[in-house]
This record gives structure tokens, C-alpha cells and sequence, in this order.
């Protein structure tokens, strides 16, 4: 690893590739180093990877990505980064049990201000072996402590959570997501932002998720799984949200809803789940595991939570939705939550009208609380009195 110290914002270019320094972690496992011939077979397999091309701006050209496109970036463009000090780019080299070989690319962009941008990619057989996390906080501390960086920046696709994650696990806080602010092969697309500054705690930031719950078999209830939501189940996700009866009590739900809609719904669910504002989930029978309904729960800062729940016309009358709704109100009373403040209480919202989602709640084990009367628009524009039901949690 170099030595010097150059100042925030220091340009000075390196030889390639005598002058890459080479980082190692401290259990040997991940290394950073130069680029070699070697690599670019394996540089062809992680550009040809299909997660590789959704996520990343990795070109595509008509002919596939070959050893030619490999060659140029890692024995041209990665050079010439070193040698005119704009960007600075290792191999990453891991250990997975068969000894050292080539895992992906890893890099830092540059700027005069004294700011800098990360950006990585996997080779697929490396994934889930927490290489890439490894890899980031080297890159990270060679930033601040060697390079003089005062600013580091994460972007990427909105959708990519594993990069997403790793960012986090560096210690890289979100700053949220900015509308076409990404070029990938001419195309603008969403971006997320996460920074962290020279002077910031280097700890990893936790991204909470939604679980996988479920529901205990009773004389009473169907066995049922509470799992996430993912974009094959758009499908059916499309279908609950189309079905008229879901739709005369949810009015504000897009009209025709479309699978665009419903890709969009799941990733609001995940982006709820991370920043600690809610949790999403379909519900299934573990016999077919084919989506029977969806349940949310939005959260506050006090203890309290909401649950919304709609089944698909399908699953209606089997139990399942009441079976889901007393899983996910047990588990939110429990201690494995993930959250800082403990559910106290849970409120289900319901236009009186509602017959099927009143008989759910007071099934669930909630308590009607109180009437507010003409407080809920239907889809047809009439208007119903809005019921409340009520149930504690017995946390700690």
C-alpha cells in the first residue's frame, strides 16, 4: 500500500502497473491488485452476466461482449485511470476455497473537489461470499487514508440491492434516490445516492428487510406463509389490485393497474423495509405458494402501527387472509422485529361496508374501538362511515 499522503483532490497519475498499490484484507482472503492479461476470460463471463447487464453500464455490443471489449477496458481504460490520476481501478482477487482467482473490478473515480465515486461489479460465481463488502471498505480506506478523499459516493440503479447492501455494510448513508440520473447504453434511468465522508463513523449501516413469517397451524387458521413480495408474483399482484371489489375500497389504486404498477408496489415495499418505515409482504398457502393477498404495515416513530391487508378473488373465504394478518400482528408484538422502538399498538382501517375485512380483523383477535363517521370515499364516489379496530402488543 503507498505510503504518501497526497492532499484532498491530488491528480497525480501512476505507472501502470508497477505503481497500483496492492491491498489485501487483513485475513488474506480479498486482494486488489492490477489487472492482467490473465483475467479477461473471466472479465467476458461477468459482462455477459444478465445481472452484470441490467444493473451495470457494462457495453453490449451487437456482436457480444468479448475478449476484445475485456481487453480494452482492463488493459486501456483501467491504465489509462492510473496514469492521468482520474480514476483508480484494482481487480479484486479472492479466495473461495480453490485458491486465488480473479472476482470482479472495483474502482474510484476522482474529482478536483476532493470528492470521489465508487463503483464495483462481481463475477457471478463470487457472489453471496462476502467479497464485494471486503473489497468496498479496502477501496474506502485507501480513499480517506491514503488518497485524501473527503467525500465518497455510491450510486446505482434503483432496484440493485445487493449493491445497495454493500454500500450499507461499508457504512455508506442513503441519501435517496434521484430521478434520471444514470446513463446505462443511452438510456436515463432512476438512481440511488449514498455517501460517506472521511470524518464519518466507519461503522456498517444495517438495512432492515421483510421477512419470511409463519403462521402457526390452529383449530382455527390455515397454515400460511408471510413472505416478500417479487416481480414473478406481478402477475397475481395484478390481478388483486384489478379485482373490483379490491378496487371499491381502495380508490387511490392506479386505473388500469398494470405490471408496471405492481413491479413498482414491490419495490416501494423493499425501500419501506430498509428505511424502517414499514413492512410488505404476500401472503401464501405453503401447499402452492402462489400469492393469496397482500398485507402492509405502516409504522411510526411511537410504537404505533397500521395494517392494510386486500386478497386475490381466488383465495377468498379459505382463512388465509385472517391467518396471515394474526402472524404478522404476533410478530410485530414479538422482540424479532429489527426495530428501535417496539409495535406497542395496531389499528386496521375498514369502511363499514366492508364485511369481508371487518370479519378479518375481529377473527385476528382486533377490538372495534370507535365509528368516524362519513370519513371514507369509496371508489364510486360514495362515502361510509370509517371503522377502527384496535389490538396491543405485549412487547417488552
Amino acid at each position: 500500500m503507498a505510503t504518501d499522503r497526497p492532499s484532498a483532490g491530488d491528480r497525480r497519475g501512476r505507472v501502470f502497473p508497477d505503481e497500483v498499490p496492492i491491498l489485501t484484507d487483513p485475513s488474506g482472503r480479498v486482494r486488489l491488485r492490477a489487472h492482467t492479461e490473465a483475467d479477461l476470460p473471466a472479465i467476458v463471463e461477468q459482462s455477459n452476466d444478465p445481472d452484470a447487464q441490467r444493473w451495470t453500464p457494462v457495453p453490449i455490443p451487437a456482436g457480444g461482449y468479448g475478449l476484445a471489449e475485456a481487453r480494452d477496458f482492463a488493459l486501456g481504460i483501467i491504465p489509462a485511470g492510473w496514469r492521468d490520476g482520474t480514476g483508480f481501478g484494482w481487480a479484486i482477487d479472492a479466495d473461495l476455497g480453490h485458491g486465488h482467482r480473479y472476482a470482479g473490478a472495483i474502482d474510484l473515480g476522482l474529482r478536483h473537489d476532493g470528492s470521489a465515486e465508487i463503483g464495483f461489479s462481481l463475477h457471478p460465481a463470487a457472489r453471496g461470499h462476502g467479497v464485494m463488502s471486503t473489497a468496498v471498505r479496502l477501496v474506502r480506506d485507501h480513499g480517506f487514508d491514503q488518497l485524501g478523499v473527503r467525500v465518497l459516493r455510491w450510486r446505482a440503479r434503483v432496484g440493485n440491492w445487493p449493491s445497495r447492501r454493500v454500500a450499507a455494510a461499508a457504512g455508506f448513508r442513503y441519501d435517496g434516490r434521484i430521478r434520471r440520473s444514470l446513463e446505462i447504453r443511452g438510456e436515463l434511468v432512476d438512481g440511488w445516492v449514498a455517501t460517506i465522508a472521511s470524518d464519518d463513523p466507519r461503522q456498517p449501516i444495517r438495512l432492515p428487510e421483510n421477512p419470511v413469517l409463519t403462521g402457526e397451524r390452529s383449530a382455527s387458521d390455515p397454515a400460511v406463509q408471510v413472505r416478500p413480495y417479487t416481480e414473478d408474483d406481478a402477475e397475481r399482484l395484478v390481478q388483486i389490485c384489478s379485482d373490483p371489489a379490491t378496487r371499491r375500497y381502495a380508490p387511490r389504486l392506479p386505473y388500469p393497474y398494470t405490471t408496471r404498477d405492481a413491479v413498482e408496489f414491490v419495490e416501494s415495499l423493499r425501500e419501506a423495509a430498509a428505511t424502517g418505515r414499514g413492512f410488505g409482504w404476500c401472503y401464501t398457502d405453503p401447499a402452492d405458494g402462489v400469492a393469496a393477498g397482500t398485507i402492509t404495515v405502516g409504522l411510526s416513530d411511537a410504537g404505533r402501527a397500521e395494517l392494510g391487508y386486500s386478497a386475490h378473488p381466488d383465495s377468498r373465504g379459505r382463512g388465509l387472509t385472517t391467518a396471515a394478518v394474526r402472524t404478522v400482528a404476533e410478530f410485530l408484538g414479538g422482540r424479532s422485529t429489527g426495530l428501535p422502538v417496539p409495535v406497542r399498538s395496531v389499528l386496521i382501517r375498514c369502511a363499514a361496508s366492508n364485511a369481508g375485512s371487518r370479519r378479518v380483523a375481529e377473527r385476528a383477535g382486533f377490538v372495534l374501538i370507535g365509528t368516524q363517521p362519513a370519513a371514507e370515499v369509496l371508489a364510486d364516489g360514495t362515502v361510509d362511515d370509517l371503522l377502527l379496530f384496535h389490538r396491543v402488543c405485549h412487547t417488552r
